[in-house]
């Protein structure tokens, strides 16, 4: 949190409060680990319930990429 300023308000800023933090994982990261949990899901000899787990893995990252692709959309408009 930056200091006066609520959590969630405002733009991200590293630990000195002067620069934009990086994300934790890119849009790019978060496709390249959901095809690797989809590959995962689909290997044989596993359960069911392994199966869907690795499926729904999948799924969080393709969501969590289409995020970060709307915030960095939102963030370019917002310098205009």
């Amino acid at each position: 949190m930056v200091e006066g300023k609520p959590a969630g308000k405002g733009d991200p800023t590293s630990r000195a409060g002067n620069r934009k933090a990086e994300p934790f994982i890119n849009i790019a990261e978060c496709r390249e680990q959901a095809n690797h949990y989809k590959r995962l899901s689909g290997v044989s000899g596993i359960s069911k319930d392994r199966a869907a787990a690795l499926k729904n893995i999948a799924r969080s990252f393709v969501g969590l990429a289409g995020q970060l692709d709307r915030l960095a959309s939102r963030a370019r408009n917002e310098q205009r």
